[in-house]
């Protein structure tokens, strides 16, 4: 059952991520890790709660939920390599998921707050996954809004596997601008799939979170070339940590059926459903997000 959170509404929500947009940037503290500097947001005191960006996304995604975490726990959160408005180490050469997972563990290591729990969304759900699977001692539990572990759905009967490759197809036009070079466009585009959006609905959305996609545009041809990590059900069926996974009451086929077999592969994960939304709901159902990790974290 989720419970009301000590948050104010939706509305309020949404003008604090606002207002604080320039504020969470200034405040970030630095920290070394396998040789380049990652920015990070360290508030509050108790159990360490890592918030971990996901594709297109930098720390500034969390802002909305560092107050009511921070209150209760420390909250914790950081712009992975490539991302954010920083410039880069390299070329993007080393831009892979091994990569992303060596980094968290690091900062993990670096903050002294092992065992972690994790807070994700999308890719950085498998980022999350991968990480409890290579270095379990750095994870206590784990949050997860509609993780993406492609590999997962290869485990699935031809005909759903069929259905997810046909609603696949509404992410072409993202792959053509990116084939024609145009970060910006193909970022649009891919949103709008994600989504599930009408053509042109990027301008629709919350104006701090256009802010961050766009600044993040940059890192959508690495991340969408790069080769992805296997994961299979026996994979996660070793996973101890108590997990929690929630899905949007509109997911897709392809989020909603990764939810559904994590929680069936994973002997310690529960699923939650947040009602009215699809993949938007870390934004657009932050009190409903909120309260789900609250309760999360205060019963283990």
């Amino acid at each position: 059952m989720i419970r009301s959170p000590t948050l104010p509404i939706l509305a309020t929500a949404l003008m604090v991520a606002v207002s604080s947009f320039a504020l969470a940037d200034e405040q970030t503290h630095t920290v070394e890790v396998n040789g380049v500097t990652l920015h990070y947001i360290d508030e509050g005191e108790g159990k360490p709660v890592v918030f971990v960006p996901a594709a297109l996304v930098d720390h500034r995604v969390w802002e909305p939920y560092r107050e009511a975490i921070a209150r209760e726990h420390r909250f914790i959160t950081y712009t992975k390599r490539y991302y954010g408005t920083y410039p880069w180490p390299d070329e993007g050469e080393h831009f892979s998921d091994e990569t992303h997972v060596s980094d968290l563990a690091a900062l993990i290591r670096a903050l002294d707050i092992a065992p972690a729990y994790l807070v994700t969304w999308s890719f950085s759900g498998r980022l999350g996954t991968l990480l409890a699977l290579e270095y379990p001692e750095l994870v206590h539990g784990m949050v997860h809004y509609e993780p993406s572990i492609p590999s997962l759905v290869a485990e699935l009967p031809e005909e759903r596997q069929a259905a997810i490759a046909e609603e696949g197809k509404r992410y072409g036009p993202a792959f053509d601008a990116l084939g024609a070079g145009d970060e910006e466009q193909a970022t649009k585009l891919f949103i709008e799939a994600v989504f599930q959006r009408s053509p042109g609905g990027f301008e629709q959305e919350p104006e701090y979170m256009r802010t961050i996609w766009l600044d993040n545009a940059r890192t959508l041809p690495p991340w969408m070339n790069m080769s992805q990590p296997l994961i299979s059900c026996d994979d996660l069926a070793n996973l101890e940590q108590p997990t929690l996974i929630l899905k949007g009451e509109h997911a897709d086929l392809f989020f909603g059926s990764v939810v559904d077999l994590m929680a069936q592969c994973q002997p310690q994960a529960e699923v939650q459903v947040i009602p009215g939304v699809n993949h938007d709901g870390t934004f657009n159902a932050i009190e409903d997000f909120t309260a789900a990790i609250l309760d999360f974290l205060a019963e283990h």
